[in-house]
């Protein structure tokens, strides 16, 4: 999901895919020296701030993924990431690249590769409000 920031005109989409198994040193050294065709439609397409973070999976887990995205206010991830991913040959052949290396996460919805994640806490959302509320369960004394 987006989350509007009128002062700033900034979405920001919080994402996450798994890796498939054996696949984390070809993602970080891809991720390493990223294209420039692929860094430039980006921007292109709206994204202002792109991060990625890994957590290796254990047991019978896959490694995560988490992606969190900056975006100008007119990004629409459903218009523009098509774009992006249509931009160029040299996109196209990045973005079949990195899905031959991921999956979906369990949760992820039936056609949705990457999966949103909802924002649960927002420090500055808090700190704005922390004199007008009590806290949830706050123990008495």
């Amino acid at each position: 999901d987006a989350r509007s920031r009128p002062a700033s005109m900034v979405k920001t989409y919080v994402q996450t895919v798994c890796l498939r198994e054996g696949t984390e040193d070809e993602y970080r050294a891809y991720h390493a020296d990223c294209w420039p065709a692929v860094v430039k439609s980006l921007a292109e397409v709206g994204i202002r701030e792109l991060d990625i973070y890994l957590t290796p999976g254990a047991g019978d887990a896959l490694s995560r993924l988490v992606m969190v995205m900056k975006t100008t206010d007119a990004f629409d991830p459903a218009v523009d990431f098509p774009r992006h991913a249509s931009s160029s040959p040299v996109v196209a052949e990045w973005e079949a690249r990195m899905k031959a290396f991921q999956t979906p996460a369990p949760e992820a919805k039936q056609d949705a590769w990457w999966s949103p994640m909802e924002q649960v806490f927002d420090l500055s959302a808090q700190l704005a409000s922390a004199g007008a509320r009590a806290g949830y369960k706050v123990p008495e004394g």
